[in-house]
C-alpha cells in the first residue's frame, strides 16, 4: 500500500531526528555552544579589550612579528608586491615567507579589520576568535560521539583552556589556528567508516580543509599528517578486517584530496621548497623543543596550581616554558587509563586511547629527556622525523595539540557516559574526578597583557611619513632573535611599511638557500670567552660558503651591531669597524639610521654604547625625534 506524501513540516522533523541520531547538534545548539567558547575566550583575553590598540595578551616578541605579518600580505598585494617574499626586511634579499610562519590566509580575511583598525587590533580579534573556533570545532567532532552535548562541550572546553592552547596563545597564534584539524578528524573518520562514500567529494573536501591548514600554519598540518597517518595504522593492526577493504577507497580519496591541495598550494609550496630564500637543513637546534617525561605530570608556570617545586623542574626542561605545554596530570591520567579500561570494546575509543599515546612518544622527540637529562642510549621513534628533509623542522613538543584532543575526547567520553549516564554512586565519583581534572588543569586567568609602547614617530602623523616611501633604514634594536629585536617589526607595520629594514628576526636565504638559523651574528647562549675566535662571516649562525654581496649577514656592520646587543667586545669583528660599517650602509642603499627604545632588561649603558657608535657611524650627532633618535644621511 502506497502511503501519503510526507508533509514539509514531517520531513524537517524528519531530518532533525536523522541528525539527532548521527550525532550532529542541531543549529541552535551549534550556535549556543559557539557563544559559550566566545565567552569563555574573552574571559581568558578580558584585559586587553580596555586597549586593544595597544595591549595584546601574552608575552614580548614572536606576537610582534605576527603582527607584522597581518599587515604585510595586503601592502604587498594593494601595492602589486611579491607577497610571498618580503623585500621590506634583510635587505637586499628579502625574506621567503613560507619559510616563516607567516600566516598567510589569516592576513587576508583579517584584512578589513587591519585596514580600519590597525595590526594590533587585528591580531587580538584574531586570536579571540582562534581559541572560540578551536573549542567549537571540537565540540562539532566530539559530539558525533556521545549522546550528551554538554560531555561534548566540555571537551571543547579543554582545548580553549588546556595546557597547549593556553600556551601558546601567549605566543605563537599560528599554533592556535587549529580549528580546522578536528574537521579534518571528521572528514577522515567518515572517508574510514563508509566505504561506499564518494571520493572525489570527500577527497575534494579534504583536499580544500588541509590547503586552508596549510595557509594558517604549515607545521600543524604536517603533525596532522603524522598523527592521523599513524592513527590509520594503528586501526590497521588492531581492527585488520575493517580497515584492509577500506584502504583503496581511502587512497582514492587521499589522491583526489592531494590534488587539489597542490592546484590550491602549488604556488607557495614551489616557491617554499625552490624560490629564493628557501631554507636548507635544520632551523631550530636538534632535541631541543621536545617533551620532557616530567613534564607530562609537572605543570609549567601557566597553570594555577604550579608548587614552588614545579618551578625547580622545569627550569631544567629544554626549549623553554612556552614549548612545556604536554602537561597531564595525575588525575586525567588516572580518568584517561580508567576510561580507556572500561570501555576497552569501545572501537573508537581504542584507536584514540592508542592514537594519544602515539603522539605522546612522537612529542617526546628523537631521545628521551627527563627532568633536563637526556639519554642518548635510549632512542626514540622521534628520530625518524629528526631524519627526514623538512619534517626535520617540525617542532616535536607540537605533537602536544594531538595530546589534548585525545584527552579532549577521553573528557567527553567519561563525562557522557560516567557522570551523565551512570548511577548515581558513579556521577558522584565521576564528578569529583572531574574538578580535580579540572582544577589541576586550570590556566592563570585572564593571560598577562602586554603594552606595545610604539614610539609616535612610526604611529599615524609620526614623522616616519616625512621619509621617501620604502626608504632603507639601519633600525635599532637590530634583527637578532630576541625578544626586544622584534619590535622593530611592530614599529614596521605600524608605519604602514613606510620603510625597509637592513635586518629583522626572519629566516632569510641567499639565491642557493640558507642552511640553518635566523640572520643571527651572536648566538646569545654562546660562552662569552668563546667569542674572540669569531670572524664576521663566520658569525653569522648560517653556514653558506659566503655571504651574498650587499647583504647585511655575515658583514662587519652586523657583527658590530649583533656585539654591541650582546654586551660583547666588538673587536673580533675585525679592523676598522666605522669605515667598514659604512661602506656596509651604502651597498645596501641606506640613508637613515634609527635608535628606538631597547627595553626587556637592556642596561642604559648599553643603548648608551649603541648610541656612540651610531654617532660615530652617521658622522655627526642624533636628534631627537618623537620617542627616537635619528641620523639622516649616514656617511
Amino acid at each position: 500500500m502506497l502511503q501519503n506524501p510526507a508533509t514539509g513540516e514531517e520531513r524537517r522533523r524528519g531530518v532533525t531526528a536523522w541528525l539527532g541520531r548521527v550525532g550532529i547538534p542541531r543549529p541552535g545548539a551549534r550556535l549556543a555552544a559557539f557563544g559559550a567558547y566566545l565567552l569563555v575566550a574573552l574571559a581568558l583575553t578580558f584585559p586587553v579589550w580596555r586597549a586593544a590598540a595597544t595591549e595584546y595578551p601574552g608575552v614580548p616578541g614572536d606576537p610582534m612579528g605576527f603582527m607584522n605579518f597581518l599587515g604585510w600580505f595586503p601592502y604587498a598585494l594593494s601595492h602589486g608586491l611579491n607577497p610571498l617574499l618580503d623585500a621590506y626586511v634583510n635587505l637586499p634579499r628579502g625574506s621567503n615567507m613560507m619559510w616563516n610562519t607567516s600566516v598567510p590566509l589569516l592576513s587576508v580575511v583579517m584584512w578589513p579589520v587591519t585596514a580600519i583598525f590597525g595590526v594590533v587590533v587585528s591580531y587580538n580579534v584574531a586570536l579571540l576568535l582562534a581559541l572560540a573556533l578551536d573549542g567549537w570545532c571540537t565540540f562539532l567532532w566530539l559530539r558525533r560521539h556521545v549522546r550528551h552535548q554538554t560531555a561534548a562541550w566540555l571537551g571543547g572546553l579543554l582545548m580553549i583552556l588546556g595546557p597547549y592552547s593556553s600556551t601558546q596563545a601567549t605566543a605563537h597564534i599560528h599554533l592556535v589556528l587549529f580549528f580546522l584539524v578536528p574537521l579534518l578528524i571528521v572528514a577522515v573518520e567518515t572517508v574510514m567508516t563508509h566505504p561506499d562514500h564518494s571520493s572525489l567529494r570527500w577527497g575534494a573536501l579534504i583536499g580544500l580543509l588541509a590547503a586552508a591548514q596549510l595557509l594558517l600554519a604549515e607545521e600543524t598540518l604536517i603533525l596532522f599528517v603524522v598523527a592521523v597517518g599513524t592513527a590509520i595504522v594503528i586501526s590497521a593492526l588492531v581492527f585488520p578486517r575493517n580497515v584492509r577493504s577500506r584502504l583503496v577507497p581511502l587512497a582514492r580519496t587521499l589522491g583526489v584530496a592531494v590534488v587539489v591541495l597542490v592546484v590550491i598550494c602549488g604556488v607557495p609550496l614551489a616557491y617554499q621548497l625552490l624560490g629564493p630564500g628557501r631554507a636548507v637543513g635544520l632551523l631550530q637546534p636538534r632535541n631541543s623543543y621536545v617533551t620532557d617525561l616530567a613534564s607530562l605530570l609537572f605543570p609549567n608556570g601557566h597553570t594555577v596550581l604550579a608548587p614552588p617545586l614545579t618551578a625547580k623542574l622545569s627550569a631544567d626542561w629544554t626549549g623553554g616554558l612556552l614549548e612545556a605545554d604536554s602537561y597531564i596530570g595525575l588525575p586525567l591520567l588516572l580518568v584517561s587509563l580508567w576510561t580507556f579500561r572500561r570501555w576497552l570494546g569501545d572501537r573508537w575509543l581504542r584507536v584514540v586511547g592508542c592514537a594519544t599515546a602515539a603522539a605522546v612518544v612522537w612529542s617526546l622527540g628523537p631521545y628521551l629527556h627527563i627532568n633536563g637529562v637526556t639519554f642518548l642510549s635510549l632512542p626514540l621513534p622521534g628520530r625518524l622525523l629528526a631524519d627526514l628533509p623538512v619534517l626535520g623542522n617540525v617542532l616535536p613538543s607540537r605533537f602536544a595539540l594531538f595530546i589534548d584532543l585525545g584527552l579532549a575526547a577521553v573528557v567527553a567520553v567519561f563525562t557522557d557516559r560516567t557522570v551523565l549516564d551512570g548511577t548515581r554512586r558513579a556521577r558522584g565519583a565521576g564528578g569529583i574526578a572531574l574538578l580535580l581534572v579540572g582544577a589541576t588543569l586550570a590556566p592563570v586567568m585572564p593571560l598577562a597583557v602586554w603594552n606595545v609602547a610604539t614610539p609616535q614617530y612610526f604611529l599615524a602623523g609620526g614623522d616616519v611619513a616625512k621619509l621617501p616611501a620604502g626608504t632603507a633604514v639601519l633600525l635599532v634594536p637590530f634583527g637578532a632573535d630576541s625578544q626586544s629585536t622584534f619590535e622593530p617589526l611592530l614599529w614596521q607595520a605600524e608605519s604602514g611599511f613606510r620603510i625597509r629594514l637592513v635586518s629583522a628576526p626572519l629566516i632569510q636565504g641567499g639565491p642557493e638557500g640558507v642552511s640553518a638559523g635566523l640572520p643571527s651574528t651572536i648566538q646569545l647562549d654562546q660562552h662569552p670567552w668563546s667569542f674572540p675566535s669569531l670572524t664576521p662571516a663566520a658569525a653569522t649562525g648560517a653556514t653558506s660558503a659566503s655571504p651574498a654581496p650587499g647583504s647585511a649577514v655575515g658583514t662587519t656592520l652586523a657583527c658590530v651591531m649583533d656585539a654591541l646587543e650582546a654586551s660583547l667586545p666588538t673587536t673580533p669583528c675585525g679592523p676598522n669597524l666605522v669605515q667598514a660599517s659604512r661602506s656596509d650602509l651604502h651597498a645596501l642603499g641606506v640613508s637613515v639610521i634609527i635608535l628606538g627604545p631597547m627595553d626587556f632588561g637592556m642596561s642604559p649603558a648599553l643603548q648608551s654604547r649603541m648610541e656612540a657608535f651610531l654617532t660615530q657611524l652617521a658622522g655627526g650627532p642624533p636628534r631627537a625625534d618623537q620617542g627616537v633618535l635619528v641620523w639622516s644621511h649616514a656617511a
